[in-house]
């Protein structure tokens, strides 16, 4: 809603597509960790931590880039 409001469009469409990325990343996140965890046998707990760390990396990455 922030980088919307910041580029002067709509906060509305900031936070539909917001809530959308979370959604979907969330169940992306938790179908590949699903299929590591069965396939490889790591284990959940570091799945989980490598998910999260990539997550705020990208994000971080993504919003050094705007401004």
């Amino acid at each position: 809603m922030a980088i919307c409001a910041s580029a002067h469009l709509s906060p509305a469409i900031g936070t539909m597509l917001g809530a959308l990325g979370a959604i979907a990343g969330a169940f992306a996140g938790y179908e590949i960790r699903r299929r590591l965890v069965k396939k490889f046998g790591f284990p959940d707990f570091g799945v989980a931590a490598a998910e999260d760390l990539i997550a705020i990396g990208g994000g971080l990455l993504i919003v050094s880039h705007m401004f």
